[in-house]
């Protein structure tokens, strides 16, 4: 195991020096990861030959940026990690399960979505190539897109590119070539190019299989002072995500950051789409759907382990949001 994680890890950059417009030196914002073509080893109790996703609850924020080129593999359980995810397949199509849905994702249809809710890959057709890429939630909102794309994708929903497949795979190969030079300067312009094909996408329209009421529309992108305080929101997001135990509150959150609460308030529901209250109860729920799939612990200690501050408002939040108790979701879905 130790051999192929070895193998795996073509390079991790860690230099300072090189400004970023946002974000200060490369060293502060991100560690870069390259894997290629690494095919999983069942063994029955895991995944043998593959990298662990970066980042839980308690790392929200997602750092990382890497990219791999790889074959696409059943997952045995659901992960969650801060990125911004993006995967376009090649020679085959797949359904994962995010945020406690099946949705499928054709061949060659670059697919969107924020990793930060549970998912995995639960179903295979054909046989071949899967591009992933690993956006940090921190240059992702920071990113002139259009408001729909993001508030979007930051509520749980995937979005599936309508660009022309020859442009995209020449960009992915590319891509892939230069991550594995050791030239940070590279990583820089990957992501700089990221953003803009993100952008150029948005012209073509994105479609949203699960959001039935979102239609071609995409708003205008966000102009600079919207953008000013992502660095903000990125913080918020960490502050949320390391304390769903808890019953903290916007109050709370505007504390930690040093900000006016009215201030807090506005700026998040401004770049995420919703306010900190939806925010946190959206989060708890993510957090319980992830225990319950993975583990055998018992379902009043879940919901108090999310920050619920009783069993009905746990039962009443769930049955709300995934149209069934939790534990007719936990039968279901395991």
């Amino acid at each position: 195991m130790l051999a192929v994680y070895l193998k795996s890890v073509v390079c991790r950059v860690q230099q300072g020096g090189i400004k970023s417009r946002h974000c200060g030196p490369v060293a502060e914002r991100i560690s870069i990861v390259a894997m290629h073509c690494i095919s999983p080893i069942k063994n029955g109790s895991g995944t043998e030959g593959v990298l662990p996703m970066p980042g839980s609850f308690s790392d929200i924020q997602g750092d990382i940026f890497y990219i791999e080129n790889r074959a696409p593999y059943i997952m045995d359980s659901g992960h969650v990690h801060g990125h911004v995810e993006l995967n376009y397949l090649l020679g085959c199509s797949a359904t994962y399960l995010v945020n406690g849905r099946e949705r499928h994702i054709p061949e060659h249809r670059l697919a969107i979505f924020w990793a930060n809710m549970p998912h995995r890959l639960v179903a295979l057709e054909g046989q071949g190539q899967l591009y992933n890429l690993y956006i940090p939630l921190p240059e992702f909102l920071q990113w002139p897109l259009a408001d729909k794309l993001r508030q979007e994708v930051m509520t749980g929903y995937i979005a599936l590119a309508r660009a022309d497949h020859d442009y995209l795979l020449v960009r992915l190969q590319r891509w892939c070539e230069d991550f594995q030079s050791d030239n940070p300067e590279l990583k820089e312009i990957i992501l700089g190019e990221l953003a803009l094909l993100l952008k150029r996408v948005s012209l073509l329209g994105w479609d949203y299989p699960e959001c039935a009421g979102c239609g071609d529309h995409l708003a205008a992108p966000t102009g600079g002072s919207r953008l000013k305080g992502a660095h903000h929101v990125s913080a918020m997001v960490r502050f949320i995500g390391e304390n769903l135990h808890r019953p903290i509150s916007t109050a709370d959150v505007a504390f930690h950051l040093g900000l006016h609460k009215n201030y807090t308030t506005n700026l998040f529901s401004g770049v995420m789409g919703l306010s900190i209250k939806q925010y946190l109860q959206f989060q708890r729920l993510q957090k319980a759907q992830l225990l319950l799939l993975n583990g055998e612990r018992p379902i009043a200690d879940i919901g108090f382990a999310c920050g619920f501050s009783s069993l009905s408002r746990f039962y009443e939040a769930f049955q709300r949001y995934f149209g069934m108790p939790p534990g007719q979701f936990r039968k279901k879905l395991r």
